[in-house]
């Protein structure tokens, strides 16, 4: 894309969040976004943080930027944002002004932007997520201890969880609607009966026209997870062709990644059912809430209910960016209820050694290897 053609696209941006774009610029953006993803990830990061930037702030970033302008022009310095137009006038045009006050939260926001991504030690209950390399095809990862969301351009909404990745083509949004995942992500599928959405993992496909469901497929876990909320999804297992299974409602699906291990039923942790390959049960629940465990990391909460300590160190390790060691194999049989959300790993291990008397433990932190000791 050429200077120009980006200082336009900004440009229809700057009005967009300002309420100002016409219904023909939010066509012609729209239009943009689609033949340009690479602008995709920077707009949704500033819109999200636009949204979330108080009216005040708003405020006091336009009175400052404007008090800047008032001086340029009492020292009659030609300065002119690349993205506004500079008369002939010896005062900048109202014009002038009123984009340049567009400008300067956005302005902010952007630098706060490049902050957020950039500051060290983000804690769990932080989004961050690294610039997608422009190429051919969509990547979008996130990192251990980071989370993130973006909307796609057909309107799917999707939630990315630690320690994943969802890939697309260039020809996302034109006829097709395919992605791939390795990881966890929460989809909000937005309605296209023409065209459905489709997820890739390594174990199954996920077919849908327009519902919300949690999706999760790490290569490290036992088993992949599919938990449906609103609508239906048709799976197909990828050893298992013929078969198709319709999820409903408050329904999830459990496949085994590994034939050789157990399944065992989500809704009691202690259960351990017959070797089976695919189990349909309900969403877990938290007792005190009612909150849905499977779905809890979306609203940046880690909740856990009788789980395993070796179990919930996988989590723990992606939610943190640590890594969890055991010096005794014994340990990892500790069981666990509790929730997490804005605590230090310290604070978590520290939380998790109060829980439980019994449960008897000790820890040390190494840079960010976790070592679990007697």
């Amino acid at each position: 894309m050429g200077k120009e053609h980006k200082e336009h696209s900004w440009n229809l941006i700057a009005k967009k969040l300002a309420g100002e774009a016409s219904p023909t610029e939010l066509q012609e953006l729209e239009g943009l976004l689609r033949s340009n993803p690479e602008l995709h990830y920077p707009v949704q990061t500033i819109a999200d943080l636009w949204e979330h930037t108080s009216p005040d702030d708003r405020t006091n970033a336009e009175e400052a930027f404007n008090r800047h302008l008032d001086r340029i022009d009492r020292l009659n310095i030609d300065y002119s944002p690349t993205l506004s137009v500079v008369t002939d006038s010896p005062k900048r045009s109202s014009t002038f002004r009123r984009r340049a006050l567009v400008w300067a939260p956005i302005a902010l926001v952007v630098i706060g932007t490049i902050l957020l991504i950039t500051r060290p030690g983000a804690g769990p209950g932080t989004e961050i997520a690294a610039k997608p390399p422009v190429t051919d095809n969509r990547d979008i990862s996130t990192t251990g201890g980071s989370r993130t969301h973006i909307t796609l351009v057909d309107g799917t909404r999707v939630w990315l969880n630690s320690g994943s990745h969802i890939h697309y083509g260039k020809d996302f949004g034109n006829g097709s609607r395919e992605v791939s995942l390795t990881g966890e992500a929460f989809f909000d599928v937005a309605p296209d009966a023409g065209h459905p959405f489709i997820i890739h993992t390594p174990k199954l496909d996920v077919r849908v026209l327009g519902t919300s469901f949690n999706l999760k497929s790490y290569p490290t876990d036992k088993t992949t997870e599919a938990t449906l909320i609103r609508g239906s999804i048709e799976i197909s297992i990828r050893n298992r062709p013929s078969d198709r299974i319709i999820l409903k409602p408050n329904e999830k699906l459990v496949v085994n990644n590994d034939d050789s291990l157990l399944i065992r039923k989500p809704a009691s942790r202690r259960e351990v059912r017959p070797q089976s390959l695919v189990f349909i049960g309900q969403p877990t629940y938290e007792h005190r809430s009612g909150a849905i465990i499977e779905t809890s990391w979306v609203d940046n909460k880690l909740i856990f209910q009788d789980e395993e300590f070796g179990d919930l160190a996988r989590q723990m390790e992606r939610w943190y960016g640590i890594s969890i060691r055991f010096e005794d194999a014994r340990l990892q049989q500790l069981r666990f209820t509790g929730t997490f959300e804005k605590e230090s790993i310290r604070q978590a291990l520290d939380a998790l050694k109060l829980t439980d008397q019994t449960a008897r433990f000790d820890y040390t932190i190494d840079g960010d290897q976790v070592t679990i000791h007697n």
